[in-house]
């Protein structure tokens, strides 16, 4: 079991300076600092207390009398001399951060967390309230241009914490878990070693939108530290496989029944087949049958196939409800979980029929990748050196390193490689959550050959998803080198570390069950989201860690790459 002090302790022993809560008013900043401060044994400051307690005024007589202006200067003087303070927990009043000189302290001298909450949470805790800046016009609409002109100033912070609903306590947690993601992340390659901890905790940034993702051991046994209390006592629509229901699910439904007001569970077939409309249309109709309300919320207990389908039965059901990613592939929890993309297969391609759909929360408990066997692990590690190739060299030569030991089950390496990946494409997400501007298409990478490669194969388990992906990544690094890219050594050494590790290379290493040809994965690839009017698009490499999209690529030359992976 997880346990909270030991987040404590690791926080106490690895964090030296000061820590500084901001954001909006009305988030809480000074009643979870306060918790905060007690739980770690620090001294805890309220820099409007401070302020208050230096001049002899109130707040809003320091605004009434000597102006914002006035009070801005007052409060960047107070947070200097209390960040030499030590080891503490300082709250920031919420316009603190925007200005620069004390945005720059902040951030040079303390660790900084955004403490966020969307605007119906605002307005609920500061309904009444005397504060100076809600003194005159509507309030729902001063909180609203106050988040939208500050949003960029706490986006600055070095943690973002999401306030969806929680209590005082349940955000001190989550608090204390995205610190001890922080400071892992922080620590050197040998500090890494010594320190791993149990249960982290990042948040995938989108407005209103923003989630948090948890990744630990022993998450599904312990629902109350990762589910949102407002989330509690709802109706509970469970999806899942029957691979998954016996070895995970029917455990969890017996942890989780007591904090909801009904449990309903769906059982379903695994496999890309379930992606249908026949069994999108089995889940809605099986939902109002059962009295889905718009307060239900829908439980994806699975890999990416379940989390795929009840992500877009969750944005069509009353328009959409609340729901929980909890991936229990490698795959799906480094790839299809995070990130907002749900849907379901049509006849002719893979997910052409969606929503950009972002889940409530992401819980990837480790434990569930005991049994899997080492085909699955395989499929999800592709998609884990994915990140390295397209975003962070480092982190593939580490996984050169380590991806045998990750591979052979050691929690330490399985941490940082699952974090690894989630936190890069939580960044990525965050910067283009609908494919508009090609970040996000990046993460395509060795796609358009892996979609095509599946679909020939038939979904039928003669070739997974990661296998795809791994095949499809030789190719585009050897495309990348014929477009004048990536040298040779690097293409030599993408398909050593795969090829090391037992995962499929070559097109000639997929036991098709009819021939298929050049051509006729041309024909497929065409369909491809990513192709356009200029003609076939693929994600490939400047160099390992830099990844750019290529338009109108020479489908001859996709042809003789095609024709001699088969050989």
């Amino acid at each position: 079991m997880i346990e909270i002090e030991h987040c404590q302790d690791d926080v106490k022993a690895l964090l030296d300076r000061p820590i500084v809560l901001v954001g909006m008013m009305g988030v809480g900043k000074t009643t979870v600092g306060r918790l905060l401060a007690t739980r770690l044994g620090w001294s805890f400051y309220d820099s409007d207390d401070e302020i208050v307690r230096s001049v002899g005024k109130s707040i809003s007589e320091i605004f009434s009398e000597d102006g914002e202006p006035a009070f801005r200067d007052l409060e960047r003087a107070t947070i200097k001399h209390l960040l030499a303070n030590g080891p503490c927990v300082i709250s920031s009043g919420g316009g603190g951060i925007t200005v620069s000189e004390t945005a720059q302290a902040i951030k040079e001298r303390s660790l900084c967390i955004w403490m966020d909450a969307g605007l119906p949470i605002l307005l609920k805790r500061t309904e009444g309230s005397d504060r100076p800046l809600l003194m005159h016009g509507n309030p729902e609409e001063v909180l609203k241009n106050l988040l939208e002109k500050r949003r960029s100033h706490y986006a600055q912070a070095h943690i973002h914490a999401l306030d969806d609903g929680l209590t005082p306590e349940e955000m001190v947690n989550r608090i204390l878990l995205q610190i001890r993601e922080h400071l892992y992340v922080s620590s050197s390659e040998s500090e890494k070693e010594k320190f791993v901890p149990e249960a982290i905790c990042l948040t995938v940034s989108l407005f209103d939108r923003s989630y948090p993702i948890f990744i630990g051991c022993g998450l599904l046994k312990q629902p109350d530290l990762w589910l949102a209390h407002d989330l509690q006592g709802r109706d509970a629509f469970v999806l899942t496989d029957y691979n998954v229901r016996e070895r995970l699910t029917d455990s969890f439904v017996e942890t989780l029944s007591p904090l909801m007001k009904s449990v309903s569970i769906m059982e379903l077939a695994p496999g890309e087949q379930t992606k249908s409309f026949e069994r999108f249309q089995a889940v809605l109709e099986w939902m109002i049958e059962n009295g889905v309300k718009r307060d239900s919320v829908v439980f994806a207990v699975g890999g990416g196939v379940i989390g795929d389908l009840a992500g877009f039965a969750s944005s069509s059901i009353l328009r959409g409800i609340d729901f929980v990613q909890i991936p229990t592939t490698l795959l799906s929890q480094v790839d299809s979980s995070v990130g907002g993309k749900t849907g379901i297969n049509s006849k002719s391609a893979k997910n052409m029929i969606g929503a950009f759909y972002q889940p409530r929360t992401v819980v990837i408990d480790l434990d569930s990748l005991a049994s899997l066997p080492r085909r699955e692990w395989l499929s999800g590690y592709a998609e884990i050196v994915k990140y390295g190739l397209i975003g962070d060299e480092d982190f593939f030569e580490w996984l050169e390193s380590h991806g045998a030991l990750m591979l052979g089950g050691r929690i330490s390496e399985a941490i940082r490689a699952i974090e690894s990946g989630c936190r890069m494409k939580a960044e990525i997400v965050c910067k283009d959550e609908r494919e508009e501007n090609g970040l996000r298409a990046l993460l395509n990478f060795g796609h358009t050959f892996a979609h095509a490669l599946e679909s020939a194969a038939g979904y039928d388990g003669t070739l997974l998803h990661g296998e795809a992906v791994s095949i499809g990544m030789v190719l585009a690094a050897r495309l990348s080198q014929r477009l004048g890219y990536l040298v040779q050594d690097d293409v030599n050494r993408i398909y050593n570390h795969l090829k090391s590790l037992g995962l499929k290379t070559e097109i000639s290493d997929v036991a098709f069950k009819e021939d298929i040809t050049a051509d006729q994965l041309l024909l497929i690839m065409r369909k491809d989201k990513k192709a356009s009017v200029s003609g076939l698009k693929f994600v490939v490499l400047k160099r390992i860690g830099q990844a750019v999209l290529e338009s109108g690529v020479s489908e001859n030359m996709v042809k003789e790459l095609l024709e001699g992976s088969m050989k």
